[in-house]
């Protein structure tokens, strides 16, 4: 599978995904969502040709020399900051299950290791190891920043009108998009809300063409999942002698907003599996149908450490 790495340069404090506490908006995410990077690509190379390509996706963006956590890539410790992965951690525990090793063995981290799912963690640069990579967890710099809406009858600031909202600073960061003239158009984009967007312009730029392995077998996903959607199923998983499918992580909720010729502002939510959840793909099938909105950009890779090293800026 072929993908041009992009580097977006972020010039200020931005809001990314935001959840909404009476009058706090704060931040649910450590990068910019596939869908919210898609929009803001697509609205600029709307105004430069005047047409969109709805065929266009783009992986979520996270930061420079980082990616979501998986099952085997756990914390030391419940709560601890620092993760270990064991080199070609992925290859091995699929090479395990398919010689039909039994799941608990397969699934075993040992004492201490506590699994985290979708953490953004990033290579701890000051202790290396030829045998495991570790990893920090990353935490982006945030600042508050308060906005009072004006009522339109009184020009006035309005009771309970005053609004928190949790800005958030990446620098650099990459993402994976569809090669094309999109790509290759775009050099700038607006991320953010409202008045925020005005002066949050974050640079595009490619930096090269990646060739990462299609989903089979045991594959990460890099953005969230989803196997089948109203009826149709998008890919096959493999299914356990229990009867289970092999999911190794943990669910989460998609919302979107769609706008069609028949029907506007439409919101779907439904459940996925999270970024950094593992899953054991059968047949493929036609999973790249919902790249366009932000779901299953999956890859097979031995190790986190592997995926860094192509996308490295």
């Amino acid at each position: 599978m072929k993908l041009q790495l992009i580097k977006l340069v972020v010039n200020k404090y931005i809001t990314t995904q935001m959840r909404k506490v009476k009058n706090y908006y704060f931040s649910t995410t450590d990068y910019i969502p596939a869908t919210t990077l898609r929009g803001a690509i697509l609205a600029e190379y709307y105004y430069q040709k005047g047409k969109i390509e709805e065929d266009f996706y783009v992986s979520p963006a996270y930061p420079q020399n980082s990616a979501p956590s998986h099952y085997f890539s756990p914390a030391e410790g419940r709560k601890g900051s620092e993760f270990v992965e064991e080199s070609r951690i992925l290859s091995i525990k699929n090479d395990e299950i398919n010689k039909g090793k039994d799941m608990r063995e397969v699934m075993n981290l040992g004492i201490d290791k506590k699994p985290r799912i979708g953490v953004i963690i990033k290579p701890n640069e000051k202790q290396k190891s030829p045998n495991e990579t570790r990893y920090i967890k990353y935490t982006p710099s945030s600042t508050i920043l308060m906005h009072v809406a004006i009522d339109k009858v009184s020009a006035s600031s309005f009771h309970r009108m005053l609004y928190a909202y949790e800005y958030l600073k990446f620098n650099e960061m990459w993402a994976l998009a569809k090669p094309g003239d999109v790509i290759d158009t775009v050099e700038q984009i607006r991320i953010g809300r409202s008045r925020s967007r005005i002066d949050s312009i974050v640079k595009v730029q490619k930096v090269k063409e990646v060739n990462l392995e299609e989903p089979d077998g045991l594959t990460y996903c890099l953005s969230p999942c989803v196997p089948s959607l109203l009826g149709e199923k998008l890919f096959e998983i493999r299914k356990l002698s229990s009867g289970k499918t092999l999911v190794i992580g943990e669910e989460s909720y998609y919302t979107g907003w769609f706008t069609t010729d028949t029907h506007s502002g439409a919101k779907p939510v439904f459940k996925t599996m999270k970024e950094g959840s593992l899953v054991y793909v059968e047949h493929k099938g036609d999973y790249s149908k919902l790249m366009p909105a932000g779901l299953n950009f999956m890859v097979k890779i031995e190790d986190l450490a592997s995926l860094l090293s192509k996308v490295s800026l």
